[in-house]
């Protein structure tokens, strides 16, 4: 019913006043929703309405939302939205910006995210722009920032045995969106990519339990240097001056070789000229780092590994209430 209220606005146009304060009503009401895909349908309805609780709301989910893709759809509609701000959701929403600018994507990333600051300018008051001078005209960060993801402490050493006998018998009535969560505090997010959002630095995720059984899964978790993939084997650079650099080549050019030397940095790449370099052999060591699941209480390592199985599914069966 919410993507045909988009759909009737596009092609009708804007409702009269008294449609849209009852819309924005009914609206605010059901915002946030529970999951991602309703609340970016919500915040797309409620800047176009120009409803004054999106500013607050809007900028709560921006600032909660675990993923690159999941803030950038909720960005691009608060750009427009020119009611209910005060000087600190104004600020939030700029300083997101500011970490936003040294984000990674296509060709024409850093021309949207250039795009979404213009639009959302255009909407500020002079006040405003004076306010919030420092932010607006900040340099643009050299890499992203990980302040969002809180460094957890080591909850437990588990065990492969352990781990498996609680998959063996509670993978029920688990929680999607807490799995999510766990998937993006164990910093998985960084470098993979599940159900369209994340990474590219290892392999997609979002069809591993396909190929693999949970046992092999936590297995390539548990003992990430036991078996490594051609695709994402590091190396060892050694140049000719003695310095030995290991990483994951990300280009390999005629005048130039970089390599990435840190998967959780994507900003983490040394150059070396092909003319300097002595040795090159394939490292022995996963770049994945191991005791990822140490930081996890038993509740929060079985959500996620069944969002882990779900293939992106929260209608999954483990999710039965």
């Amino acid at each position: 019913s919410r993507t045909l209220l988009i759909l009737a606005m596009y092609r009708l146009g804007p409702p009269d006043e008294a449609t849209r304060h009852h819309l924005m009503e009914r609206l605010g009401k059901m915002y946030p929703a529970g999951d991602r895909e309703a609340n970016v349908l919500l915040t797309e309805l409620l800047c176009y309405l120009q409803a004054p609780i999106a500013a607050e709301k809007g900028i709560n989910l921006l600032t909660a939302a675990l993923t690159q893709e999941e803030q950038l759809d909720i960005a691009r509609s608060l750009r427009f939205l020119k009611v209910g701000w005060t000087l600190q959701t104004r600020r939030e929403f700029f300083e997101w910006l500011l970490r936003a600018q040294a984000y990674r994507g296509g060709v024409n990333f850093t021309t949207f995210i250039d795009e979404i600051k213009a639009d959302a300018l255009k909407g500020m008051t002079d006040r405003e722009l004076h306010a919030l001078k420092d932010v607006i005209d900040a340099p643009i960060p050299t890499q992203v920032s990980t302040d969002s993801i809180k460094a957890r402490s080591v909850v437990k050493e588990w065990t492969k045995d352990e781990v498996l006998s609680l998959l063996d018998e509670r993978l029920q009535h688990r929680d999607f969106e807490h799995g999510k969560a766990m998937f993006a505090a164990a910093n998985c997010f960084k470098c993979h990519r599940f159900d369209g959002e994340g990474g590219v630095v290892g392999p997609d995720l979002t069809l591993l339990s396909g190929r693999f059984s949970a046992r092999d899964i936590l297995e390539s978790v548990m003992d990430p240097d036991k078996v490594i993939s051609d695709q994402y084997a590091a190396v060892t650079v050694i140049t000719t001056n003695g310095k030995a650099i290991t990483g994951r080549i990300v280009n390999f050019g005629r005048n130039a070789i970089d390599i990435n030397t840190d998967m959780l940095d994507p900003t983490a790449v040394e150059t070396v000229n092909p003319s300097d370099v002595d040795e090159l052999e394939t490292a022995t060591v996963s770049m994945m780092p191991s005791g990822l699941l140490n930081t996890l209480n038993e509740t929060e390592l079985l959500d996620l590994f069944a969002f882990l199985l779900s293939r992106g599914d929260r209608h999954h069966a483990m999710f039965d209430p």
